[in-house]
């Protein structure tokens, strides 16, 4: 499904199984966004994987501004898609942003307001609005995907999300990839969704295989006592942002 408005930004939303949070998200996106070509991908019909529906969705359109909003993800106000695009006139070094994202059961808690580590398994950095955690615009070492902006021009030096990662794991090595090709990944705190971050962080059949595909990626292995050794190239990524 998708609208056919000329736009400047290309909202993309997985969807699978899941029709009850899409109608509220697309909802939100109606109510506080404008100047948009909104395309889902429905995953019920025929099951991409998260990776490939994204670059499938890409594919379909030519906005510069390219939007990942996660189907149980709700649009807070008209700020959350103006505070993205705004972000990306700090310079063309800027190449992925990402929204902060509040608890739905609670809006003043912070689900994510940046990132720490994302292997093995990724870090959400938090807090609480009314104690003044999470305000100021910084620079990250990946942003999560359920709300993350991405300009269109880097992908000829980025390449695609990688589609060897499945369902996780492909939004931070999306922007390792966007950091080792000289970009910038930013987090917006004036961009703000409600979101509950509600993927297991136990070790599923989907989070081993899409491990080992980040790894592979990245160049990290195992030694013989369990431990994994990191290549030089994600070393040096994974020290700073």
């Amino acid at each position: 499904w998708s609208s056919d408005v000329c736009s400047s930004d290309l909202i993309i939303i997985v969807s699978y199984n899941d029709e009850k949070e899409l109608e509220a998200c697309v909802a939100s996106i109606k109510e506080h966004c404008i100047d948009y070509n909104l395309i889902i991908q429905d995953n019920n019909v025929n099951n991409l994987g998260y990776s490939k529906g994204v670059n499938e969705s890409i594919k379909r359109g030519n906005a510069e501004w390219v939007w990942l909003l996660n189907s149980d993800a709700i649009v807070k106000n008209s700020m959350t898609q103006q505070a993205l695009i705004d972000r990306f006139s700090y310079g063309l070094q800027v190449g992925v942003v990402g929204s902060m994202q509040l608890d739905p059961k609670n809006p003043d808690r912070i689900s994510h307001s940046g990132t720490t580590k994302c292997f093995p398994s990724g870090s959400h950095s938090g807090g609480y609005v009314s104690m003044g955690h999470g305000q100021i615009p910084t620079k990250q070492k990946w942003v999560n995907g359920a709300s993350m902006m991405i300009r269109r021009s880097i992908l000829s030096k980025t390449g695609m999300m990688p589609e060897s990662m499945y369902l996780l794991y492909s939004d931070s090595s999306f922007c390792y990839s966007c950091r080792a090709a000289g970009f910038e990944v930013w987090y917006e705190p004036r961009s703000q969704v409600f979101h509950t971050l509600k993927v297991s962080k136990g070790i599923t059949e989907w989070h081993k295989k899409d491990m080992i595909a980040f790894m592979q990626k990245w160049g990290i292995t195992v030694d013989s006592n369990g431990e994994f050794i990191k290549s030089r190239e994600f070393e040096a990524l994974d020290l700073f942002p």
